[in-house]
């Protein structure tokens, strides 16, 4: 899918939902906005619902050898800290959004403390696409964005569905920028 593929009026009325308006600067041209992909939310939790179903475990195992284990309260325990991080997981994805404009790419994070990461086009040197176990199995990856003078990432847009379609939109950009 390239971003010529809907109707130009199409992509700047669901862009404009999702960028916040005083984000851009004049002449600045949205060629991909787009949300991280729901699985976010599972793979943002994944270390403490794997953690909570473990201890659940471990306290129901230890109920059936030794009677007077509070199962129960370190079931509801577990069940709430699971409950927990997954809203927090959601909030944060409805916070964040990857903008990629004709000079620059940009992450912004937060609902409440909003906070914009961007580099310029221009700078950035080259997108790497990389997945995690858990994000191959879904079909997710991240993207990190490099720029020639630094060695850590400038830009991370992290689990992006469809991720070699949107590799390839923001390597296209960064090419015709240079």
């Amino acid at each position: 899918m390239t971003p010529s593929a809907e109707p130009t009026s199409q992509r700047a009325d669901i862009a404009a939902l999702l960028v916040p308006a005083d984000l851009l600067s004049g002449g600045e041209i949205i060629i991909l906005a787009i949300k991280p992909s729901g699985w976010f939310v599972l793979l943002a939790s994944l270390p403490w619902l794997v953690t909570a179903i473990i201890v659940g475990a471990i306290a129901f195992i230890a109920d059936i050898y030794r009677s007077g284990t509070p199962v129960e309260t370190i079931g509801c325990i577990c069940a709430a800290g699971a409950l927990g991080r997954v809203t927090v997981a959601c909030w944060q994805w409805m916070g964040r959004t990857y903008v990629l404009t004709n000079r620059r790419i940009v992450t912004v994070r937060g609902l409440i403390h909003v906070r914009v990461t961007a580099a310029a086009i221009s700078d950035v040197s080259r997108a790497v696409p990389a997945a995690s176990v858990a994000e191959r199995l879904v079909g997710v990856a991240s993207i990190y964005c490099m720029t020639d003078s630094q060695n850590t990432p400038a830009v991370v847009w992290n689990v992006v569905a469809k991720p070699d379609e949107v590799h390839e939109i923001v390597m296209e950009t960064i090419e015709r920028s240079n």
